[in-house]
Protein backbone atom coordinates (compact mmCIF):
# COMPACT_ATOMS: atom_id res chain seq x y z
CA UNK A 1 0.00 0.00 0.00
CA UNK A 2 0.82 3.61 -1.05
CA UNK A 3 -0.66 6.68 0.42
CA UNK A 4 -1.16 8.67 -3.06
CA UNK A 5 0.58 12.05 -2.82
CA UNK A 6 -1.82 15.17 -4.27
CA UNK A 7 -3.69 14.03 -7.41
CA UNK A 8 -1.41 10.92 -7.57
CA UNK A 9 -3.36 8.43 -7.07
CA UNK A 10 -1.98 6.64 -10.66
CA UNK A 11 1.68 5.94 -9.57
CA UNK A 12 0.11 4.80 -6.16
CA UNK A 13 -2.37 2.50 -7.74
CA UNK A 14 -0.07 1.35 -10.25
CA UNK A 15 3.15 0.49 -7.60
CA UNK A 16 0.27 -1.30 -5.76
CA UNK A 17 -0.64 -3.92 -8.08
CA UNK A 18 3.14 -3.76 -9.60
CA UNK A 19 4.22 -4.76 -6.20
CA UNK A 20 1.91 -7.68 -5.66
CA UNK A 21 3.12 -8.59 -9.61
CA UNK A 22 6.67 -9.13 -7.67
CA UNK A 23 8.16 -5.28 -9.00
CA UNK A 24 9.91 -3.41 -6.29
CA UNK A 25 9.07 0.07 -7.29
CA UNK A 26 7.63 3.25 -5.58
CA UNK A 27 4.89 5.40 -6.85
CA UNK A 28 7.68 8.11 -6.83
CA UNK A 29 9.81 6.26 -9.98
CA UNK A 30 6.78 5.96 -11.75
CA UNK A 31 5.95 9.62 -11.63
CA UNK A 32 7.80 10.13 -14.65
CA UNK A 33 6.17 7.72 -16.69
CA UNK A 34 3.01 7.90 -15.48
CA UNK A 35 1.44 11.53 -13.92
CA UNK A 36 0.34 14.42 -16.22
CA UNK A 37 0.98 17.08 -14.76
CA UNK A 38 -1.84 19.62 -16.84
CA UNK A 39 -3.95 17.24 -16.31
CA UNK A 40 -3.23 16.84 -12.77
CA UNK A 41 -3.69 13.10 -13.13
CA UNK A 42 -2.48 9.76 -15.39
CA UNK A 43 -4.26 8.12 -18.29
CA UNK A 44 -5.08 4.72 -18.89
CA UNK A 45 -2.66 4.09 -21.58
CA UNK A 46 0.04 5.78 -19.23
CA UNK A 47 -0.40 3.28 -16.91
CA UNK A 48 -0.50 0.24 -19.23
CA UNK A 49 2.74 0.96 -21.09
CA UNK A 50 4.42 1.97 -17.79
CA UNK A 51 3.47 -2.09 -16.38
CA UNK A 52 5.11 -3.42 -19.43
CA UNK A 53 8.48 -1.53 -19.24
CA UNK A 54 8.46 -3.22 -15.92
CA UNK A 55 8.01 -6.51 -17.79
CA UNK A 56 4.90 -7.21 -16.39
CA UNK A 57 1.43 -7.70 -18.59
CA UNK A 58 -1.53 -5.35 -18.21
CA UNK A 59 -4.96 -6.91 -19.17
CA UNK A 60 -8.06 -4.78 -19.61
CA UNK A 61 -10.66 -6.91 -18.16
CA UNK A 62 -14.40 -7.31 -19.02
CA UNK A 63 -16.23 -4.11 -17.52
CA UNK A 64 -18.29 -6.54 -15.55
CA UNK A 65 -18.88 -6.69 -11.76
CA UNK A 66 -18.16 -10.58 -12.12
CA UNK A 67 -15.13 -10.13 -13.98
CA UNK A 68 -13.54 -7.73 -11.35
CA UNK A 69 -14.74 -10.57 -8.90
CA UNK A 70 -13.35 -13.19 -10.48
CA UNK A 71 -9.72 -11.79 -10.58
CA UNK A 72 -9.83 -11.25 -7.10
CA UNK A 73 -10.62 -14.48 -6.03
CA UNK A 74 -8.15 -15.82 -8.23
CA UNK A 75 -5.69 -13.38 -5.85
CA UNK A 76 -5.23 -11.04 -8.89
CA UNK A 77 -5.66 -7.38 -6.78
CA UNK A 78 -7.64 -5.29 -9.70
CA UNK A 79 -6.70 -1.83 -10.93
CA UNK A 80 -9.75 0.07 -11.34
CA UNK A 81 -10.41 3.52 -12.50
CA UNK A 82 -13.42 5.48 -10.72
CA UNK A 83 -15.77 8.69 -11.02
CA UNK A 84 -16.25 10.10 -7.63
CA UNK A 85 -17.62 13.37 -8.27
CA UNK A 86 -21.01 14.61 -8.09
CA UNK A 87 -23.44 15.77 -10.78
CA UNK A 88 -22.14 16.81 -13.64
CA UNK A 89 -18.48 17.33 -11.96
CA UNK A 90 -16.04 14.68 -12.37
CA UNK A 91 -13.56 13.41 -9.82
CA UNK A 92 -11.35 10.54 -11.50
CA UNK A 93 -9.83 8.31 -9.38
CA UNK A 94 -7.26 5.51 -9.35
CA UNK A 95 -7.63 2.66 -6.54
CA UNK A 96 -6.95 -1.26 -6.24
CA UNK A 97 -9.96 -3.87 -5.37
CA UNK A 98 -8.20 -6.59 -2.80
CA UNK A 99 -10.74 -8.33 -1.68
CA UNK A 100 -14.93 -8.83 -1.46
CA UNK A 101 -17.67 -10.51 0.32
CA UNK A 102 -21.07 -11.04 -0.36
CA UNK A 103 -23.24 -10.79 2.79
CA UNK A 104 -23.22 -7.77 2.71
CA UNK A 105 -22.11 -7.22 -0.33
CA UNK A 106 -19.19 -4.99 -0.19
CA UNK A 107 -15.53 -4.42 -1.65
CA UNK A 108 -12.28 -4.00 0.04
CA UNK A 109 -10.05 -1.46 -1.84
CA UNK A 110 -6.58 0.23 -1.34
CA UNK A 111 -7.40 4.04 -2.09
CA UNK A 112 -6.22 7.43 -1.69
CA UNK A 113 -4.47 7.26 2.32
CA UNK A 114 -6.92 4.70 2.94
CA UNK A 115 -4.78 1.08 3.06
CA UNK A 116 -8.05 -0.62 4.14
CA UNK A 117 -11.40 1.33 2.43
CA UNK A 118 -14.86 -1.11 2.43
CA UNK A 119 -17.20 0.02 0.35
CA UNK A 120 -20.74 -1.60 -0.36
CA UNK A 121 -20.86 -2.72 -3.77
CA UNK A 122 -23.60 -0.89 -4.58
CA UNK A 123 -21.23 2.62 -3.86
CA UNK A 124 -18.59 1.04 -6.00
CA UNK A 125 -20.86 0.31 -8.63
CA UNK A 126 -21.80 3.65 -8.81
CA UNK A 127 -18.11 5.49 -9.23
CA UNK A 128 -17.21 2.95 -11.32
CA UNK A 129 -19.29 2.62 -13.59
CA UNK A 130 -19.34 6.70 -13.96
CA UNK A 131 -15.74 5.70 -15.54
CA UNK A 132 -16.96 3.28 -17.91
CA UNK A 133 -16.05 0.14 -15.57
CA UNK A 134 -12.46 0.40 -16.70
CA UNK A 135 -10.31 -2.04 -14.90
CA UNK A 136 -6.73 -4.04 -15.28
CA UNK A 137 -4.75 -6.72 -13.29
CA UNK A 138 -1.13 -6.43 -13.66
CA UNK A 139 0.77 -9.62 -13.99
CA UNK A 140 4.13 -11.59 -14.34
CA UNK A 141 4.07 -13.11 -17.70
CA UNK A 142 3.85 -16.47 -16.03
CA UNK A 143 1.00 -16.17 -15.18
CA UNK A 144 -3.13 -15.53 -17.09
CA UNK A 145 -5.72 -13.91 -15.75
CA UNK A 146 -8.54 -15.33 -14.45
CA UNK A 147 -10.72 -14.28 -17.23
CA UNK A 148 -8.53 -13.61 -19.97
CA UNK A 149 -9.96 -14.38 -23.37
CA UNK A 150 -7.11 -15.86 -25.69
CA UNK A 151 -7.00 -12.76 -28.71
CA UNK A 152 -7.05 -9.82 -26.28
CA UNK A 153 -4.19 -11.34 -24.07
CA UNK A 154 -2.06 -12.05 -27.02
CA UNK A 155 -2.44 -8.35 -28.37
CA UNK A 156 -1.34 -7.39 -24.61
CA UNK A 157 1.64 -9.35 -25.22
CA UNK A 158 2.41 -8.27 -28.65
CA UNK A 159 3.88 -4.66 -27.93
CA UNK A 160 6.67 -6.07 -25.58
CA UNK A 161 8.37 -7.11 -28.95
CA UNK A 162 8.43 -3.65 -30.27
CA UNK A 163 9.91 -2.60 -26.34
CA UNK A 164 12.64 -5.09 -27.49
CA UNK A 165 11.49 -7.22 -24.48
CA UNK A 166 11.95 -10.47 -26.04
CA UNK A 167 12.54 -12.62 -22.72
CA UNK A 168 9.12 -11.39 -21.58
CA UNK A 169 7.07 -11.99 -24.35
CA UNK A 170 8.52 -15.53 -25.17
CA UNK A 171 7.35 -16.20 -21.42
CA UNK A 172 3.87 -14.88 -22.03
CA UNK A 173 3.21 -16.18 -25.46
CA UNK A 174 4.74 -19.71 -23.51
CA UNK A 175 1.92 -19.93 -20.62
CA UNK A 176 -0.83 -18.48 -23.47
CA UNK A 177 -0.32 -21.52 -25.15
CA UNK A 178 -0.92 -23.84 -22.28
CA UNK A 179 -4.53 -22.62 -22.42
CA UNK A 180 -5.19 -22.16 -26.58
CA UNK A 181 -1.91 -24.17 -28.08
CA UNK A 182 -3.36 -23.53 -31.44
CA UNK A 183 -3.89 -19.55 -31.16
CA UNK A 184 -2.33 -17.89 -34.58
CA UNK A 185 -0.96 -14.92 -33.39
CA UNK A 186 0.99 -16.80 -29.95
CA UNK A 187 2.13 -19.34 -31.87
CA UNK A 188 3.58 -16.69 -35.04
CA UNK A 189 4.86 -14.62 -31.69
CA UNK A 190 6.55 -17.50 -29.87
CA UNK A 191 8.47 -18.70 -33.30
CA UNK A 192 9.58 -15.02 -33.77
CA UNK A 193 10.81 -14.45 -30.75
CA UNK A 194 12.22 -17.77 -29.84
CA UNK A 195 14.11 -17.28 -33.15
CA UNK A 196 15.77 -13.94 -32.03
CA UNK A 197 16.93 -15.47 -28.65
CA UNK A 198 18.52 -18.13 -30.75
CA UNK A 199 15.88 -21.09 -29.55
CA UNK A 200 15.80 -22.13 -32.76
CA UNK A 201 14.03 -25.98 -32.37
CA UNK A 202 11.56 -24.49 -30.13
CA UNK A 203 11.13 -21.73 -33.41
CA UNK A 204 11.18 -24.67 -35.54
CA UNK A 205 8.75 -26.47 -33.61
CA UNK A 206 6.05 -23.40 -33.32
CA UNK A 207 6.18 -22.41 -37.10
CA UNK A 208 5.73 -26.16 -38.61
CA UNK A 209 2.55 -26.29 -36.05
CA UNK A 210 1.66 -22.90 -37.81
CA UNK A 211 1.77 -24.17 -41.09
CA UNK A 212 -0.44 -27.26 -40.56
CA UNK A 213 -2.90 -24.71 -39.55
CA UNK A 214 -2.41 -22.24 -42.34
CA UNK A 215 -0.66 -24.37 -44.72
CA UNK A 216 1.08 -22.96 -47.77
CA UNK A 217 0.88 -19.29 -45.36
CA UNK A 218 4.42 -17.26 -47.74
CA UNK A 219 5.70 -15.46 -44.40
CA UNK A 220 5.78 -18.84 -41.83
CA UNK A 221 7.26 -21.04 -45.04
CA UNK A 222 9.79 -17.89 -45.69
CA UNK A 223 10.80 -17.67 -41.31
CA UNK A 224 11.08 -21.61 -41.15
CA UNK A 225 13.75 -21.45 -43.76
CA UNK A 226 15.22 -18.72 -42.22
CA UNK A 227 15.38 -20.96 -38.86
CA UNK A 228 16.36 -23.79 -41.03
CA UNK A 229 19.14 -22.11 -42.80
CA UNK A 230 20.51 -21.22 -38.71
CA UNK A 231 20.15 -24.70 -37.99
CA UNK A 232 22.83 -25.87 -40.28
CA UNK A 233 19.40 -27.20 -42.50
CA UNK A 234 19.99 -25.64 -46.51
CA UNK A 235 18.46 -28.44 -48.15
CA UNK A 236 15.62 -28.80 -46.16
CA UNK A 237 15.03 -24.71 -45.96
CA UNK A 238 15.55 -24.69 -49.75
CA UNK A 239 12.23 -26.89 -49.95
CA UNK A 240 10.15 -24.16 -47.80
CA UNK A 241 11.52 -21.46 -50.07
CA UNK A 242 11.04 -23.03 -53.42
Amino acid sequence: FFPQESHQCGPAALATVLGAAGVDVTPEQLVAQTYLPDRRGSLQLELIASARTHRRIPYVIDPTLAALLAEVEAGNPVLVLQDLGVGPISLWHYAVVIGFAHEPAHLVLRSGVTQRQVVSAAAFLRSWQKADSWAAVILPPDRLPATADATRYVESVVPLETLGDDKTALAAYTIALTRWPDHPVALFGAANVAHRLGKLESAQRDYQRLLELAPGNAIVLNNLAEVLLDRGCPRLALRYVE
